[in-house]
């Protein structure tokens, strides 16, 4: 039977490495309480495959050496390599000391190095590994574990998968790649995570991995998702699950830095919540890779009514830099498991340098048929931001719906959120935008596009298809734009406000007419509107088309409205009973 006492030093001069072995400690026994490294020969540290062990704490004295701690893939499923449940790791040596897991496990419940009751793991001088045997040759990776009230210290980690395919998880499972997880109510406290992603294309959706359950809390954690550096690869993630919070977290989510690879990503999943954390999600370095993501019920588990929160948190969407960027980093509010929301985040989505769409940082709200689901923007402030240059792709917000089938009431919506776009700042740059599409609806949200300056173009506000602005106030700056040139029918909003601004219509044989149902203020001299047609739907000459309504619309002058000359015939307004109408000739 294996002897332990309360305290244990490891021997200047041991017999092997091997931790298991009282022979190696001075006192001949292994320790329970406080295992104590000084000076020594042997400072690669390694422990038995079948037989656990378990300290209150690690420390590492003044005189200390630096030591490596190595723990492997377990012969026996039932037992931990060993355990740290009380004081953790201390470090007065002022030489780094590292924890290394190298091997292959299947399931957080089962780490190799654990942390327990209210361990740490130590201050920025004590670092962990976590990741395969063998980056090259081996898969999956080992895990490393915090569970009760135990945290992370300010401990530095790193996170790696190994290049090979994971096996048949019927056959013999394995975890995505290495990882750290933490559960019921532990936290990160102010350690830092390095998380790489894949090494190789496999059928195994492998990448490093930083887990939260149950109550667990990021805490003032530093979190860098590291973008894929390979084809079709999968990039670094944090991921968020049960009632488990970002809290004070910055986390950073680089694009691929491959054609085709995926960004570093952060997912909320289940009813875990953003809180006050910061997420910057950075474009791809390579042209044709994908940005960094944040992303809400993404991921199972299905929930039975609401899901993951953006809570108080700042969202960064960055676009490309440079010429020789990809995507954009991007927020994604998919509801394929739940319905998430906004809640009160602030969220920014910053122009690109290149023309093509998805290499602006931007934020989507949609839902794929068919969906018991649906996804709000909350409270939210949302900004977009222009293009850097003539021309190229400004920040957006988008709410649309894909797949077929008919979404009834379960379609995305802006809620009672605030939507604001920006105009461009030099000549030609297109202004940030929001757009809803389909069956959407604005609900009570405040849409704002600002104009533009020095020849930028304005912000712009679009509604498609038969989408609604329903109780929302749309407010009108500048060169600021309402588009609703491919919306079918009537459009409806609550209040608008026109400090000038452009509002394009397409005229046709469908009533296209803007029905404000409480109040219009217009604050300029003048409203332009820029009307379009349908080729096989020219406009009629002659023909009186019903284009605003709102209560109050008697008390503007006819001379207010302008418009374009479309097709070269020219408008004629006209006031009727508080609604406005225009006819060509």
């Amino acid at each position: 039977m294996t002897k332990y006492q309360s305290n244990s030093k490891w021997k200047k001069n041991p017999q092997s490495g091997e931790w298991n072995n009282p022979d190696n400690w001075e006192e001949g026994q292994l320790p329970s309480d406080e295992a104590v490294f000084s000076s020594s020969n042997e400072t690669e540290i390694t422990f038995s495959k079948e037989q656990s062990a378990q300290v209150g704490a690690l420390i590492f004295d003044e005189n200390a050496s630096s030591f490596q701690l190595k723990f492997g893939t377990r012969t026996t499923d039932e037992k931990l390599m060993l355990t740290i449940s009380g004081e953790g790791v201390v470090n007065r040596s002022g030489r780094p000391q590292c924890l290394k897991v190298a091997a292959t496990n299947y399931h957080y419940y089962d780490p190799q190095l654990q942390f327990a009751g209210s361990a740490s793991a130590g201050g920025n001088d004590v670092y962990y590994e976590s990741g395969p045997e063998s980056l090259e040759e081996g898969y999956g990776g080992g895990i490393i574990g915090f569970t009760e009230k135990s945290h992370a210290g300010e401990a530095n980690f790193v996170v790696r998968t190994g290049k090979k395919d994971p096996p048949n998880p019927k056959v013999k499972p394995s975890t995505v790649g290495g990882e750290v997880s933490f559960k019921d109510h532990s936290r990160a406290n102010r350690a830092k995570f390095t998380i790489y992603g894949s090494l190789s294309l496999d059928d195994g959706d492998t990448f490093g991995n930083t887990v939260f359950h149950d109550y667990a809390s990021a805490d003032h954690g530093t979190f860098i998702n590291v973008g894929a550096t390979v084809a079709n690869g999968d990039g670094g993630n944090t991921q968020f699950y049960d009632h488990s919070t970002s809290d004070h977290g910055l986390f950073l989510n680089f694009g691929a830095s491959h054609e085709k690879g995926n960004g570093g990503d952060v997912a909320f999943d289940g009813f875990a919540s953003a809180s006050h954390g910061v997420f910057q999600n950075f474009a791809a370095t390579a042209e044709g890779g994908f940005g960094g993501v944040t992303s809400f019920n993404n991921n199972k588990p299905f929930m039975d009514s609401v899901g993951a929160s953006a809570g108080h948190a700042f969202f960064h969407n960055f676009g490309a830099k440079e010429k020789t960027d990809g995507g954009g980093g991007h927020t994604e509010f998919t509801a394929k498991f739940g319905s998430a929301s906004a809640f009160r985040a602030t969220i920014m989505n910053y122009g690109s340098v290149l023309e093509l769409d998805n290499t602006a940082g931007y934020t989507l709200f949609s839902v794929t048929l068919p969906s018991n689901y649906f996804p709000s923007a909350g409270e939210a402030v949302i900004r977009n931001y222009p293009g850097v240059v003539k021309g190229s792709s400004p920040g957006r917000t988008t709410f649309k719906i894909r797949g077929d089938g008919e979404p009834g009431k379960n379609v995305p919506t802006a809620d009672k959120s605030t939507i604001e776009n920006f105009g461009g700042t030099v000549q030609g740059a297109l202004g940030g935008f929001v757009s809803f599409s389909e069956t959407c609806r604005a609900e009570k949200a405040t849409l704002i596009a600002y104009g533009g300056i020095n020849g930028g173009l304005g912000g712009k506000i679009i509604f498609s298809d038969q989408s609604q602005g329903e109780d929302s106030v749309i407010q009108l700056f500048g060169n600021g734009i309402l588009d609703l040139s491919w919306h079918v029918g009537q459009f409806h909003c609550k209040k608008m406000v026109l400090n000038e601004g452009l509002i394009e219509l397409n005229l046709g044989t469908e009533d296209s007419c803007m029905v404000i149902s409480e109040s219009l203020d217009i604050q300029s001299k003048h409203t332009r509107f820029l009307f379009t047609w349908n080729a096989n739907d020219p406009i009629e000459p002659g023909r009186k088309y019903r284009i605003l309504s709102a209560s109050n619309l008697d008390s503007y002058p006819i001379a207010t409205f302008e418009s374009n000359s479309p097709d070269g015939l020219e408008p004629k307004f006209k006031l009727e009973k508080n609604t406005l109408f225009v006819s060509f000739s």
